[in-house]
Parts: structure tokens; sequence; C-alpha cells
């Protein structure tokens, strides 16, 4: 006869514990999540001092030439997928992932890491923000990887990976973080691979 048996809340942490141990002392790696805000299955290389990622699932698309941007004026475009909108703009401040000659040039997604609300009308150029959100009023630091200033989203908003050659060219190769609605960022919904 099997009985059922409970497990308090001490025990289970004490329990966790010692299995997490044995894992690490058997030489066994578990992963999970990802470190920092690098996606799943991105492969990281040495040129010189740079570290180049690369993204092998996504798609490399030119979305604008360094020429053509004016700060304060974003331009949208669909990445990965047509109807995955984003904005990209030059914030006129240095940005964390940023790219160009200022570091000032982000991109991310238009639909709020929330609920999905579009944010394509609310970019304010003075504070550097996408927001607030006209369902829930979350706004995004632009020039912090998305970080969620205030509202209620709890996490960043997801960010378009750029790169810029020198011919001026703006190329997104990858996401940071996963577009809402979606389940996976590359996935087809229309049930097509």
């Amino acid at each position: 006869m099997v009985m059922d048996r409970a497990v308090d809340r001490r025990t289970f942490l004490k329990l966790s514990g010692m299995s997490a141990g044995a894992v690490v002392l058997s030489g066994g790696a578990v992963v999970v999540g990802t470190v920092g805000r690098r996606p799943f299955g991105v492969a990281a290389a040495q040129q010189g001092e740079k570290t180049v990622l690369a993204y092998p699932d996504y798609p490399d698309v030119a979305v604008a030439k360094i020429a053509d941007l004016r700060a304060g004026e974003p331009v949208f475009f669909d990445y990965p997928q047509v109807g995955q909108r984003n904005l990209l703009v030059k914030i006129g401040k240095a940005a964390e992932e940023g790219v160009g000659p200022d570091n000032d040039i982000v991109a991310y997604s238009v639909f709020c890491a929330h609920m999905g609300v579009p944010l394509d009308t609310v970019y304010n150029h003075e504070h550097g923000v996408l927001g607030p959100c006209p369902a829930h009023f979350s706004t995004f630091d632009l020039a912090k990887s998305g970080m969620l200033v205030i509202g209620k989203a709890t996490q960043h908003l997801p960010q378009v990976v750029l790169a810029a050659d020198d011919t001026g060219s703006i190329t997104a190769t990858g996401m940071y973080g996963l577009i809402y609605g979606y389940p996976a960022n590359l996935l087809k919904l229309d049930g097509g691979n």
C-alpha cells in the first residue's frame, strides 16, 4: 500500500539543495534560462577584443541607413516575422546594445510586455522612453535595454539585436526577449514550416 506523504517547505528546500549539490558534485550541468539577456541558441565567437554573437535561427534583415535617421524620429519595421512590428530610433544618448557612431540607435518590439498593447504612438524622445502604455501605463527605458520604469509589466520590452556596418547600414540580426503573444519569436502560427 502506497501512502501519500506531505513535505513541508523546509524539507522541500533541503532536498532541493541536496539535489543541486549532487548535480554539481557529479560534474553534471543543468542550464536553466539564459545568462544576461542572451537568447537561447546563441553562439559567441571572439574576434580580437570584441565578442560577436551569432543568431543561427534569426534572419539578417536590413532595416535602415544611419544617414537617414534623425534623433527622435522612429522608423517602423516588421521583424523577425511579418506582423511582429518594431520601432527603431536614434535616442540621442548612448544606450545599452546601441549601435551607430554614438551607440544611440536601438530597436524594440512595439507590443507592451504586459498585455501586448501597441506602443507605436507613445515614444517620448525627451525622456528616451516608450510609454506610457495606453492600457496600464507601463513605460520602458530605451537606453537601459527596455527596462520597465513604471507600470504593470514584469519584464523588459523585447529588444531587436542590431548590427551596423562600415557602409552605414543597420541590420536586425536577432531578438532579446519574447515578443508578446508568441510562444517562440520564430514560431509559425499558421501551421506552416
